[in-house]
C-alpha cells in the first residue's frame, strides 16, 4: 500500500520490493545502482546550474517517488533526472529554463563520454526532441505523484534539532552531509523526514 498526503509519499517494504522495475526483471542491485546514478546526475547538474541544495533534495525525492510507480526498464534515467531537476526548480522557486537544464545534462554527458564539450543548438532537431522529452516526462512525474509534489526535506529538521541540542558546528556539517547521502537511498519514500533527521543525528553521534 502507498500512503499519500499533501507532503507524504510512503511505501511499505513489501510494495517497495515488488516495484514495477522488479516485475520487469530488474534485480535489487541494479535498481539500487540506477537510483544512485540518477541522484548523482541531479546533484551534479544542480551544482552546475548553481541552484540551492533544497532544489537538488526535492529533485532526488521526486526521482525516487517516480520509480516507485514506474519501471527503470520503461523510462530513461537521464530523462527522468533532468525533468526532476526542472520541476524541482519550479517547486522551490529557483526556476531554471528548460534550455539551461538540457545544456547542463548535455555537457555532463559529453564529459562522461570523453567527447568535446559543446553547447546544444537551441534550433537543432536534437534540442527540439530533448525539450519535448523533458516536457513529456514532467507530465508523467506530475501524473504519477497525483500532482502532490510537496517535498519536506530532513535538512530543516536537522537544523532545528541540532540548534536545540547546541551541537558543535563540525557535527552539524557531518549531519548535513549524511542527510545529503541519504537522498540517494529509498529512505525518503519509507520514512517521514523528521524520522530520517533523527536517524541522521543518531548516526552522526555514533561516528
Amino acid at each position: 500500500m502507498i500512503y499519500t498526503a499533501i507532503d507524504t509519499f510512503y511505501l511499505t517494504d513489501v510494495r517497495l520490493k515488488n516495484s514495477p522495475s522488479r516485475k520487469d526483471g530488474i534485480d535489487e542491485a541494479t535498481k539500487t545502482n540506477l537510483r544512485i546514478y540518477g541522484c548523482n546526475l541531479i546533484q551534479e547538474s544542480g551544482i552546475l546550474l548553481k541552484i540551492p541544495q533544497a532544489v537538488m533534495a526535492t529533485g532526488q525525492v521526486l526521482f525516487h517517488r517516480f520509480y516507485c510507480k514506474k519501471s527503470f526498464a520503461r523510462f530513461n534515467v537521464k530523462s527522468v533526472a533532468a525533468s526532476c531537476v526542472w520541476l524541482a526548480s519550479k517547486l522551490e522557486e529557483s526556476l531554471r529554463k528548460a534550455r539551461h537544464v538540457l545544456n547542463v545534462f548535455h555537457i555532463m554527458e559529453c564529459r562522461r563520454e570523453n567527447l568535446p564539450v559543446e553547447h546544444l543548438d537551441s534550433y537543432s532537431k536534437k534540442y527540439s526532441k530533448l525539450k519535448n522529452d523533458l516536457i513529456a516526462t514532467e507530465r508523467h512525474l506530475l501524473k504519477e505523484t497525483g500532482f502532490k509534489c510537496h517535498v519536506e526535506s530532513p535538512h530543516k529538521f536537522i537544523s532545528s534539532y541540532l540548534a536545540i541540542l547546541e551541537t558543535p558546528p563540525e557535527l552539524r556539517q557531518e549531519a548535513w552531509n549524511l542527510a545529503n547521502d541519504s537522498l540517494r537511498t529509498t529512505l525518503c519514500v519509507r520514512f517521514k523526514s523528521a524520522v530520517v533527521a533523527c536517524g541522521v543525528i543518531m548516526q552522526t553521534n555514533l561516528e
